[in-house]
């Protein structure tokens, strides 16, 4: 389903939405759409109060599912 560029530019000139089209071309060849959203933590540091530091940062990523 909607395989070539053709078939997708006749349905965007049919007025269908991009959206629309990649789903109708996502669920028509079986593909499965993983969301695994990624959260960050802001830190805020101040560079006066901590200008003899030396600073480790340490990165981390939450994974949330719903």
């Amino acid at each position: 389903m909607l395989e070539t560029s053709r078939e997708r530019v006749k349905l965007l000139k049919a007025g269908i939405s991009v959206k629309t089209i990649e789903k109708l071309y996502l669920n028509g060849n079986n593909f499965k759409t993983v969301n695994t959203p990624v959260l960050f933590e802001l830190v805020e540091i101040d560079q006066e109060e901590n200008h003899d530091c030396s600073l480790s940062c340490e990165a981390s990523a939450e994974y949330c599912c719903t």
